[in-house]
């Protein structure tokens, strides 16, 4: 609910405008709509997509395809509801500012703390993950060499100001999307007879083996979970969005690309990936995007494919660094957290976030070392349900916020999210939805689960601070 007092509701955000140019506030560079574009690409295409897309595939058949077209209109509804905000009223605190301008400061505090403690969760599966990726080509040393060399660079390159980083994502993002190409390119050869194709390959296995709907809607609905955590990485873009050049331009065109490119490589790899293997052959226990590289004889096939997944794992992290430690200086800025977290180094970075968010991370890493596999897998899993909470915030500020930058803002206010208020409305519904069809995934209900019990931590320890 707004507060009725409109002086108080907004002065921080005319505060914010006015300190855009003061480096003790935010960064002295900013990034261009292509280094945008490459920014959201690398922080949305994750591991998880190589990896976890199997899991998909053995859920919902075929209909994975529809799963990721719904997917990615959920995704441009989010990026766009945050973009909106951005563009009329950047701030680095993003979406948390925004929730505790619309919504009122418990849902500030709450959405800041729930995607921090989201986002080093996320960061310790990655470079656990991206440890065991490595290991495979160094099998004596320990994990654990490996996740503190990965943790220290991922620390150095956010020392370094978000031109930096942009340029460091860009290029993470052209590996990551040059190996989707190839998959695709490949995958079309063998399908057109240049290479001798798999047996029971064709455009049979979109109807074939049990239909389109194998295992009916509720399969379909089941795996969204799965599906909307390759689209995870939305809101670090939406964040950067505040530290472009002309975001009025610069972030309808990154959005156009982003979703356009993320649908056109998503959709087109699962659907050549479903040609040339029937669903119900796809194992779990391997990525599936392997399978062209074998059919074809490639070089170094298992090599290869290991890179682009530890590649994309590293990404990952390194776009969630970027966004916990912004999240963090932010609560500091609101008085929610320590104040020596505002402090930001030369390059306009929040150095004593990025510490405390490291110290974060070492202690995750740490746990994942010393409890059991299921345990940390249920924590980390109950993250992913934290992230879909916050996109309801999102969502929700948006519905709020709109007639607050109408009124205050309407100059800047050069990008309205399509179809308000009910595509927001719409979007909102559909997230939830999706998490309460995931509840009868016995392994996703507990990650749902931790998920809530966070979330209920979270809002004790605001109620006892207030």
């Amino acid at each position: 609910m707004l507060r009725d007092d409109r002086n108080e509701l907004t002065q921080p955000l005319i505060d914010d405008q006015m300190q855009k140019g003061d480096p003790e506030q935010g960064e002295t560079d900013n990034l261009s709509a292509n280094e945008l574009t490459l920014v959201g690409l690398g922080g949305i295409i994750g591991a998880g997509f190589f990896l976890a897309s199997s899991i998909s595939i053995v859920n919902a058949g075929p209909s994975v395809i529809f799963g990721f077209l719904l997917g990615g209109f959920i995704m441009w509804q989010v990026f766009s509801a945050l973009a909106e905000m951005s563009v009329a009223n950047p701030t680095s605190g993003s979406f948390r500012v925004y929730a505790e301008e619309a919504l009122g400061p418990y849902f500030g505090y709450l959405s800041g703390w729930m995607y921090w403690t989201a986002g080093v969760l996320v960061m310790s599966s990655e470079v656990t993950a991206s440890a065991i990726f490595t290991q495979w080509w160094f099998p004596k040393v320990p994990l654990w060499v490996f996740a503190i060399i990965y943790s220290g660079l991922i620390v150095i390159v956010n020392t370094m100001g978000v031109k930096n980083f942009g340029k460091i994502e860009s290029f993470f993002s052209v590996i990551k999307i040059i190996a989707i190409i190839i998959f695709v390119f490949l995958g079309i050869l063998i399908l057109g007879g240049l290479f001798i194709k798999p047996n029971g390959s064709g455009i049979q296995n979109y109807y074939q083996h049990g239909g389109f709907f194998p295992n009916g809607v509720l399969g379909l609905l089941s795996s969204m979970l799965m599906i909307l955590l390759s689209f995870g990485g939305v809101v670090v873009t939406g964040m950067a969005a505040s530290e472009t050049k002309s975001p009025s331009q610069s972030v309808p065109k990154a959005i156009k690309r982003i979703v356009f490119s993320l649908l056109i490589l998503y959709v087109s790899a699962l659907s050549v990936l479903l040609a040339l293997v029937p669903w119900n052959q796809i194992s779990t226990d391997a990525s599936p995007f392997t399978i062209v590289f074998r059919i074809v004889n490639f070089p170094y096939a298992g090599s290869i494919m290991n890179f682009v997944i530890l590649t994309a794992a590293l990404s990952t992290m390194n776009a969630a660094m970027y966004a916990v430690i912004r999240v963090l200086a932010s609560l500091a800025d609101a008085k929610e957290a320590p104040n020596f977290l505002r402090t930001r180094n030369e390059e306009g970075v929040p150095i004593y976030a990025l510490l405390v968010s490291s110290a974060g991370l070492v202690i995750a890493i740490i746990m994942s070392f010393l409890l059991p596999d299921k345990v940390y897998e249920y924590i980390t899993s109950a993250a992913g349900f934290i992230i879909f909470f916050n996109w309801i915030i999102i969502l929700t500020s948006q519905i709020k916020y709109r007639p607050l930058l109408e009124e205050n803002f309407s100059d800047s206010l050069k990008f309205k999210m399509w179809g308000y208020p009910y595509s927001s409305w719409i979007t909102i519904t559909l997230i939830i939805a999706i998490l309460f069809f995931s509840s009868f995934n016995p392994d996703q209900l507990i990650g749902l689960i931790g998920g809530l019990i966070i979330l209920f931590i979270i809002s004790i320890f605001y109620f006892m601070r207030s």
